[in-house]
Parts: structure tokens; C-alpha cells; sequence
């Protein structure tokens, strides 16, 4: 549904503004990214099938960072780099790949009760960010929270929803008290209706559904085949959609090495903080 709407758009823009139709075009997404970016790029790659189409696109690939792209590799690398990280114990680790079967959507109620003890772990740790401050902020929100899309298994756990989101630990908690200020929504002429709640970042309405396939990566590989330039990157201290999970997720492709593993230089340095890039796929 989003691939279709975001083609609509790209396409109606590049009427609106005909002097780009002959730039190449690319596409960059990261986190959820992975399933947006290459269902977007599917359909424009199968539209463009026939180049004597009206609204061709001169679309060459696109890249995707700390990418959701397969919910068993997600999941099984999401708790590797906790234990890598001495976020969990070695117990809990064991306990977790003992009782989870991450092959499957729905897991047994011992397994659930393991991840939610692996999510309490993070409680005082930035999920997205491992070493980035967490918020100690005073200001009064609602504890916004942001839903677990994938992996589904992972999405039904409590602890999974209640995540600070993004890299200023406190941004949730400035966005959500700042666009439910009164004379900020009659700016942006929202709340038109008068909903008696307040905005949040993800609303509780809306817990599951199921327009999320468990994995991308048949996607990754028919595009690869048809030509497209894919990159497939992760930084190293985003423990949600972590470096393990990619590796795990790009194994599957079962793709010959070109070239092997090197390190990364920015100013004669090996990149080394919160933007290190340690695992890439160039398609």
C-alpha cells in the first residue's frame, strides 16, 4: 500500500517537474526502510518494463542502512549483539535460543516470557543508539511509544513497544509535548475534528497487521538480477536492526564474495564512533 502511494507521488513529481525525467534516480531508506525502499523500487523497476511508457524513470538503485529485511535473521541478531554487547546475560541469552524458534511468527508463551525479561534489559539503554545518553528530561509527555513492525514475534512483547526513538534521546519527548500544544496544531490547522486524546508518535489503535511480509530479501534478489545498483550497510552501535541481523539476512542470498572485508577512512582515520559503518553489500 505505501509502495503504491509513494510511486503515485514520484510519478505525479516528475510530471510536475519534467526537466529531472532525465536524471538518474535512487532511493535511501534505513530501519524500516527495508521493506519500503525495496517494495518501492520493485515497483518502479517493473513499471519501467516498458520503456516506451509515458512516465519511464530513470531509476538506477538504491541503498538501505540497519535494514529490516528479514524478520528470522532481525530477531536472532537483534539478541546476538545484546549478548556480544553484555547487555543480557549469559543465561538469558541461552534461554532465549533454548525456547525460540525465530523461523516461526508466533512463539511459545516460555519463549515470550524470556524476550520480555531481554527487553527489560534495555530499559536503561538506548535501543537504537548503544552508547548514546539516554533522556532524563522533565518535560511532561506521554511516554510515546514506538510499535515493533517487525520482527511480528518480537511485536507482541510490551517492553518491544515502549522504545525512545532516534538519536537525541529526548526528541519523543520534545516532538509529542510540542505538536500537542494548542496554538502549534491551529498553525498546522491539525486537530480540526477535536479528538479528545492527544497526539502521540504511534497510536494503540493500531498494534499489528498484516501488510509485512516476513522477509524482503526475494525482492533484494530479483532486483539484483535485473541490474540494479543495491547497497545494503549497517552501523555498528544500533542495537534494534543491528550489524548481526544484516550479516544473518545477507547470507541468505548466497552471493560469491568479490571483494573481501576492509576497513572504512575518512581524513587517513578508520571511521570509529556512532556513524562506523562495519558491514556492507554492494549489489
Amino acid at each position: 500500500m505505501t509502495a503504491k502511494d509513494s510511486h503515485t507521488f514520484i510519478v505525479k513529481w516528475f510530471r510536475r517537474f519534467p526537466q529531472f525525467r532525465s536524471h538518474e534516480f535512487y532511493i535511501a531508506g534505513e530501519s524500516y526502510g527495508g521493506h519500503y525502499v525495496p517494495q518501492l523500487s520493485e515497483l518502479i523497476f517493473d513499471h519501467n518494463s516498458n520503456r516506451a511508457k509515458k512516465d519511464y524513470i530513470r531509476f538506477k538503485g538504491f541503498m538501505i542502512g540497519n535494514a529490516a529485511i528479514d524478520d528470522e535473521a532481525d530477531q536472532k541478531g537483534l539478541v546476538e549483539y545484546a549478548w556480544y554487547h553484555a547487555v543480557i546475560s549469559d543465561g538469558l541469552y541461552q534461554n532465549i535460543t533454548t525456547n525460540c524458534n525465530f523461523k516461526f511468527e508466533n512463539q511459545t508463551d516460555e519463549c515470550n516470557r524470556y524476550v520480555d525479561k531481554f527487553f527489560v534489559a534495555y530499559d536503561v539503554i538506548d535501543l537504537y543508539s548503544l552508547y548514546t545518553p539516554t533522556c532524563v528530561s522533565n518535560i511532561n509527555s506521554t511516554a510515546p511509544v514506538v510499535r515493533g513492525t517487525t520482527p511480528k514475534s518480537f511485536s507482541k512483547i510490551n517492553k518491544w513497544h515502549r522504545r525512545p526513538e532516534g538519536y537525541d534521546p529526548c526528541a519523543s519527548d520534545y516532538t509529542e509535548f510540542y505538536l500537542n500544544r494548542p496554538e502549534v496544531q491551529r498553525a498546522l490547522h491539525a486537530n480540526v475534528t477535536k479528538i479528545s486524546y492527544s497526539w502521540s508518535h504511534c497510536s494503540n489503535a493500531i498494534q499489528d497487521w498484516n501488510d509485512s511480509p516476513a522477509s524482503i530479501l526475494p525482492v533484494i534478489k530479483k532486483l539484483a538480477a535485473g541490474g540494479l545498483r543495491i547497497w545494503v550497510y549497517s552501523g555498528d552501535t544500533d542495537g534494534r536492526v543491528p550489524v548481526t541481523g544484516t550479516r544473518y539476512a545477507l547470507k541468505k542470498l548466497g552471493l560469491p564474495i568479490v571483494e573481501d572485508w576492509t576497513p572504512w577512512y575518512t581524513s587517513q582515520q578508520v571511521l570509529e564512533d556512532g556513524e562506523r559503518f562495519t558491514m556492507g553489500l554492494l549489489l
